[in-house]
């Protein structure tokens, strides 16, 4: 999947699950000050990230997951760990 793909996908999921519209959700958007995502939010969010990568997402990493690009990058390193 190339980072073209996973954004789509990121987006995709943040739109859906998070009543956002598309087009608010930019790569330097901060998950919690510009898309008013709260603790409840990103535990969901990582929850359909499983569902992208297929791993388990390590609670020490989410602190460091502030923007929609930091979620990106995330997944593409997730993902090439299984390729």
């Amino acid at each position: 999947m190339t980072r073209a793909e996973i954004r789509d996908r990121v987006v995709e999921l943040l739109a859906r699950n998070f009543q956002l519209q598309p087009g608010e959700i930019r790569g330097g958007s901060r998950l919690f000050e510009d898309l008013d995502l709260d603790s409840i939010d990103a535990v969901d969010m990582f929850a359909e990230l499983f569902t992208v990568t297929g791993h388990r997402i390590d609670p020490e990493t989410v602190p460091h997951l502030r923007t929609v690009d930091d979620v990106i990058t995330f997944v593409e390193g997730e993902l090439s760990r299984t390729a």
